[in-house]
């Protein structure tokens, strides 16, 4: 018997549908300090539905645990915030938020973190390890 169905990377009308069929227990989505898209539509409905969110990458696919600093590597050069003019200026944001956890006395890594599990007690994120 299955007691508990969660779903990954949906839109907010196939959160609704696969919600209508059996009440889901979590959401997993791309969220961070970096990446809020799903704050304009995806979180609110989770919350609206009681919903839990997982958020994976909550470190930006390791730009807050210092891949903005040097080189990007193969796999994540592939992203477009990753590229280019728009590596330049997240390098700007991350000198930033390095700033900013200096005041806080801890790491960028950390602080994003930090933010990310002060969302909400519906909020469990997944951050990734590297190799």
């Amino acid at each position: 018997k299955i007691k508990y169905i969660g779903i990954s990377e949906a839109s907010p009308e196939t959160i609704r549908r696969a919600h209508a069929v059996h009440p889901l227990t979590a959401v997993q989505i791309e969220w961070s300090l970096w990446t809020r898209d799903a704050e304009e539509e995806i979180i609110p409905l989770c919350r609206e539905l009681g919903i839990g969110i997982v958020p994976y990458s909550p470190l930006g696919r390791g730009f807050f645990a210092g891949k903005a600093k040097g080189d990007v590597g193969s796999f994540l050069g592939l992203f477009p915030r990753f590229q280019g003019e728009n590596l330049e200026k997240n390098r700007i944001l991350y000198s930033k938020v390095e700033k900013l956890a200096e005041n806080y006395g801890c790491t960028p890594a950390q602080l994003a973190l930090s933010w990310v599990l002060h969302q909400g007690d519906d909020v469990a994120p997944i951050p990734g390890k590297s190799h």
